[in-house]
């Protein structure tokens, strides 16, 4: 997965036109069909194509936007290393939102980040003036106001408001709106010089305003699409270094000064500091000698009564959610120069209520595990869990663990259940653990065993703290009691010796050194895992190659069983010759690589796969999916003989709405058709509700701390997931404006026949769907729609507004023939009961990618090792 802005734009093309106009030439006898008015989807249960696999209806976990570390992980603690830098000194009158805010001489310093945010906390109107100069020292990103704002959290896109910001590299002005989001409106040519003190101002009466720079009007806009008309102002930089000075509101000067009053020392950066009583306290970061990483928490009290500690409310400070009368478990491991008495609180956001705490006694400078229970007495979903002293003394923390108990965990595993229970329910078949987090330097497998809370935090792709707390073999843990297939994806620049010693720890016995780890860390059976993905959209060149080969050979020679997945990226041009095609992300124009692998893996008698990602945004397909298909034609023509596979480990998107969900199913449909791929996975798996910093606004099933809610192309993987069948069977669409796509497949036993129909209309489209070959027995057919607006997704306020309807339809059958009417921009299932008129026979059909249909015979069935 790479980042959405670096993407470079391409002309899309309708896949779906040409699977219809090979169906339609081939010569098939149904019914009437020529004779019949009307759109027509023609159906022959008799001609089985090729076997469908179970693993078309996979996701995609990678902690971009925290989908672990925040997400499925049940440690309720984010920040649990004390890693993150301690912010500064408040800024007085002012809330900080990420980044570094520092002043000298009135003049406010921000340092390049994504996307930090200083709200003024006095003011929150509807109309107003801002003013502010500003000045840059490079051409980095953007920086400027952002005004009416609310909900505003950590994280670039963590608001909602306008954004007015300058960029020097770009020379211009833009003007866009959040919505937990970015909306680009419009943008402007502007002179941005470096080093000079520019003057910006916006004017502004609920949603219209004017945008003046160095006092010429240069945007004058009134949003009636999405009206913001009230909230909060702030300054905001993204990835830019910049200063601010002669900040006014409403012709008032604002100035900039520290609160050191409400200034109680260094807290690292997700954790709050707090006081309660007459109690005088002071916190500060201590660098020597900490538990993990580069540095700890130090808390200590001089005098006095009450409380004083540090705070931390989950992932961006959006509240932990406590079940009164469950229990929840932790850990503190924490040192003290003396004996120093320590409680620990389960507590409302603000401190007023606390529903649990504990005492614990810190005896030794050296570091002490300190296991605790907590039981609430109340329900909340705002909570906060606090560590505090109540006398003098000075304690060190090096880590903190919360977690429900047994109840609120799937299995007894780290995970949570409602999160797990909601991908069991969501219909998943196969979990691919991987994407641009797997290309961190730090990101090795030895460093995600053993104690948790001893697991080094490391410089992540998505975030610069990035815990290993859960790692590939908890992966493995939750696949395996979920009945997920697993597919981990790895470093490609781990060394082989360590991929040796890796393939030991999943499959190995426990006499090895690896597989006794493996027992130690709980797990005694081997995985007996399969497959193992190397690296994440790479440039498949030489010198991939050569990593490449060194990991196999160490691999294979560890377990020859093992199948490799290269992680090829994306593809948007038609391949039609291997060794000269342009279109590729990675940037690559041959397919040599490719081709050294395969006969590499040929000499070694070793099936190989080939990782490609296609772009689901919707509502129709783009031309990744066309050239997805050459790619595996072009291999075919290059294999000299090689076992191999093509698979999409992300079908990827900019959005979660219906549109993606659309294109979702006009994938695994034209994939269902084909034949080729084994497994098909959607990304992103997971995304924490309004946490969308990194770009990746595409989550199948959405969390927050209390809920679980699904997504439109989360409900396409669960209504496909529930009607898979395993035998593909002929259809062809007869449809003068291309709305409708088609995939049918039929049971085993040839009794129950599925059709899988997505309507690209945004009206209601009726259809003739000819039975051929298939006698109906039951005069009602089960079908489920999803079907809504193309921009529409589920809230956690509403998380059924998009949800699928079922209904059991008493159909009417004439020269079999039944008529149906599509919902608008919908995705259909209709399951059918029944049984074949006639043998079924063998066919092979072309089909886009033009394979050979001695390839489509010979691929079977995909199994896992211990099938």
């Amino acid at each position: 997965m790479t980042s959405p802005s670096i993407l470079p734009s391409y002309r899309k093309i309708d896949v779906r036109k040409t699977l219809i106009f090979i169906a339609v030439i081939t010569p098939v006898l149904v019914g009437n069909v020529l004779k019949i008015q009307g759109a027509q989807i023609n159906v022959d249960a008799t001609r089985v194509l090729h076997p469908v696999s179970p693993y078309l209806t996979g996701a995609c976990i990678e902690d971009v936007n925290h989908e672990v570390y925040g997400g499925i992980y049940s440690q309720m603690i984010f920040g649990e290393s004390f890693q993150e830098p301690a912010p500064p000194e408040p800024i007085a009158s002012f809330m900080e939102y990420g980044g570094s805010w520092l002043l000298t001489n009135n003049v406010l310093f921000s340092t390049a980040s994504p996307g930090p945010k200083l709200m003024n906390s006095t003011v929150n109107q509807s109309s107003g003036d801002l003013k502010v100069q500003m000045r840059f020292a490079n051409e980095g990103g953007d920086a400027g106001f952002i005004f009416q704002v609310t909900q505003p959290g950590a994280g670039a896109d963590r608001f909602n408001g306008y954004e007015v910001s300058l960029s020097p590299g770009g020379a211009y002005v833009v003007l866009g709106r959040h919505r937990q989001n970015w909306e680009p409106i419009s943008q402007v040519p502007c002179a941005v010089p470096l080093n000079q003190w520019i003057d910006l101002e916006v004017q502004y009466t609920n949603a219209a305003f004017s945008v003046l720079v160095n006092g010429s009007n240069v945007i004058q806009y009134t949003d009636t699409q999405h009206p913001l008309t009230s909230g909060q102002v702030g300054l905001r930089n993204y990835q830019q270094d910049v200063q601010f000075e002669n900040f006014q509101i409403n012709g008032a000067p604002v100035t900039f000064s520290y609160d050191a009053n409400n200034w109680p020392g260094a807290v690292s950066g997700m954790w709050m500091p707090f006081t309660n009583g007459s109690i005088i306290g002071q916190s500060s970061v201590e660098t020597s000698n900490p538990f993990v990483g580069s540095q700890s928490q130090r808390i200590t009290v001089t005098s006095g009564t009450g409380r004083f500690g540090i705070a931390n409310r989950g992932l961006n400070r959006w509240g932990m959610a406590f079940v009164g009368g469950k229990d929840y478990e932790g850990v503190l491991d924490v040192r003290a120069d003396a004996p120093t008495p320590v409680t620990v609180a389960l507590e409302s956001a603000d401190g007023s209520m606390v529903y649990a705490q504990t005492n614990l006694l810190v005896t030794s400078n050296n570091w002490q595990n300190l296991q605790f229970s907590l039981t609430p007495t109340t329900s909340d979903t705002n909570g906060r869990v606090t560590i505090s002293l109540t006398q003098p003394g000075s304690i060190v923390v090096g880590y903190a663990f919360l977690q429900p108990g047994t109840w609120g965990r799937f299995q007894n595993l780290p995970i949570r259940k409602d999160v797990a229970d909601g991908l069991i329910a969501q219909g998943i078949t196969v979990l691919r653990y991987g994407g641009s987090m797997v290309n961190a330097s730090a990101y090795r497998w030895k460093k995600m065993v053993g104690p948790r809370d001893r697991r080094p935090p490391y410089n992540g792709t998505w975030y610069p703290y990035s815990s290993d707390g859960w790692g590939i073999p908890d992966f493995l843990n939750f696949c395996e009691a979920a009945g997920f297939l697993a597919i981990p994806d790895l470093n490609v620049n781990e060394t082989a010796q360590d991929l040796a010693d890796f393939i030991q720890y999943v499959n190995g016995p426990t006499n090895t050194v690896w597989g006794a780890q493996r027992a130690d860390d709980g797990h005694p059976q081997p995985y007996n895992l399969k497959y193992v993905e190397l690296g994440n959209e790479e440039r498949v060149d030489n010198t991939y190659y050569q990593k490449f080969q060194a990991l196999a050979t160490a691999i294979w020679a560890a377990d020859p069983n093992i199948i490799l997945v290269v992680g090829d990226f994306s593809y948007h041009q038609v391949i039609t010759d291997p060794f000269s095609f342009s279109g590729a992300d990675s940037g690559i124009t041959t397919l040599a690589a490719q081709q050294q692998i395969l006969q590499f893996a040929k000499q070694q008698g070793r099936e190989v796969w080939f990782d490609l990602h296609v772009w689901t945004e919707g509502p129709t397909l783009d031309s990744t999916m066309a050239s997805m298909f050459s790619y595996d034609t072009a291999l075919a023509s290059i294999s000299d003989g090689a076992k191999f596979r093509v698979a999409v480990f992300e079908l990827n998107a900019n959005n979660h709405s219906q549109k993606r969900a659309i294109a979702n199913a006009l994938a695994i449909n034209a994939i269902e058709r084909d034949g080729r791929l084994q497994v098909t996975t959607s990304a992103n798996c997971l995304q924490p509700d309004g946490e969308n910093d990194k770009g990746w606004d595409q989550g199948l099933l959405f969390l927050n701390p209390s809920q679980v809610w699904l997504q439109p192309p989360g409900y396409v993987t669960q209504m496909y997931s529930a009607t898979d069948q395993p035998q593909q069977v002929w259809t062809s669409v007869m449809d003068t404006n291309n709305d409708f796509d088609v995939s049918a497949q039929s049971s085993q036993d040839r009794k129950t026949l599925v059709l899988k129909v997505v309507n690209s209309s945004s009206s209601s489209k009726s259809a003739a769907i000819n039975l051929a070959g298939f006698s109906l027995t039951n005069p009602i057919a089960v079908v489920k729609v999803l079907s809504t607006s193309l921009n529409a997704a589920n809230t956690a306020g509403n998380p059924s507004m998009v949800s699928v309807v079922q209904t059991n339809w008493q159909y009417h059958i004439t020269n079999n023939a039944v008529n149906y009417t599509f919902a608008p921009n919908s995705v259909t299932t209709i399951v059918f009961e029944g049984q074949v008129a006639r043998p079924a026979v063998a066919t092979v059909r072309a089909s886009a990618s033009g394979v050979e249909p001695s390839r489509i015979s010979s691929r079977k069935r995909l199994t896992t090792k211990s099938e």
